[in-house]
């Protein structure tokens, strides 16, 4: 599989470094797994790493990535590469690495890990603390993930439409103009007025069909 050597992400340009595989802005001097994940989340609890889901570190998309503490992360990578050589997890990734990781948390002996971690981490886990929702500037308690910046959903949802995270620029497909929309929304006219004038246009287009 053809790796790229750049990446564009928010208008920024990564390069892949090659010897470890990450890609890297040298104006920020941040890879781009840790902005994409900070971009979507916001800032990077301290002492917390972002983990490739697939171990592919071209893979960047914001499903593929996860929040894990550094602990944690040290010791996932530690078990996998105990399994196989290094130069074997590079070079057949997708074929080896995912697949014995997936076996050997079903192992007697990941069964194990898995329960020792969770006794020794389970207080922390579910351990209640107070918040202030970053929308609202309510106060709400929640279980501490480091990554408790909402008090709903709801709340989630309307900051990130304030912020225009998700919009996207469009054209109007009545006076060709370029408009900014969120890119949930169906929108397809620039303004009300457009807008009007299309539903006109579109009734006057079947109108004449029909005759």
């Amino acid at each position: 599989m053809l790796t790229m050597k750049y990446v564009h992400f928010n208008g920024l340009k990564f390069t892949r470094d090659d010897k470890n595989g990450y890609y890297l802005n040298s104006t920020k001097r941040k890879r781009l797994h840790r902005y994409v994940w900070e971009y979507y989340n916001g800032r990077i609890p301290e002492g917390c790493h972002i983990h490739h889901l697939d171990h592919d570190k071209s893979n960047n998309d914001i499903t593929n990535l996860q929040l894990m503490k550094h602990g944690e992360h040290a010791t996932l990578h530690g078990l996998e590469r105990a399994k196989l050589q290094r130069k074997e997890i590079i070079r057949n990734l997708n074929e080896n690495a995912r697949p014995a990781a997936i076996e050997w948390h079903k192992s007697d002996e990941g069964r194990k890990w898995h329960k020792k971690h969770y006794e020794s981490t389970k207080e922390k886990l579910h351990q209640i603390k107070k918040f202030e929702c970053e929308d609202c500037g309510e106060e709400f308690e929640a279980q501490d993930t480091g990554v408790n910046r909402f008090c709903s959903n709801k709340c989630k949802s309307k900051w990130r439409r304030k912020s225009g995270l998700d919009d996207v620029i469009r054209e109007c497909v009545y006076c060709g103009e370029e408009f900014k929309v969120n890119k949930y929304r169906k929108t397809k006219t620039c303004s009300r007025s457009c807008a009007n004038r299309q539903r006109t246009k579109e009734r006057k287009d079947k109108i004449n069909k029909v005759s």
